[in-house]
């Protein structure tokens, strides 16, 4: 892999999904499920990479607001403090959803 190769590109060929592109190219409250049935709110990925064991991590930068429509999910996870970027192993997500604006 190339260092000079585009994010977007380098992140869509990673995780060939809707997502990669819409997340990472813009800012906005998106909610990721994981398989315990926890909500992460964030606003953008900021890269994806591979790890040397072949896991693929997405670097994210957490929301610190509660988003609007989703107060239904009983685990909500979000910036507990100003230091707002975070490392999510792809693996524990079972979906990616743009939640709905106020």
């Amino acid at each position: 892999m190339s260092d000079e190769e585009d994010p977007v590109k380098r992140a869509h060929r990673l995780l060939p999904t809707w997502f990669v592109p819409r997340m990472m190219e813009d800012v906005w409250q998106f909610g990721l499920l994981m398989s315990d049935g926890t909500v992460i709110c964030i606003e953008t990925i900021l890269d994806v990479a591979q790890a040397v064991d072949n896991s693929i991590w997405i670097h994210v930068r957490l929301s610190g607001v509660e988003p609007f429509g989703i107060e239904k999910y009983p685990k909500l996870f979000k910036s507990p403090t100003s230091r707002d970027d975070a490392s999510i192993n792809v693996c524990h997500i079972m979906a990616a959803f743009e939640t709905a604006d106020t």
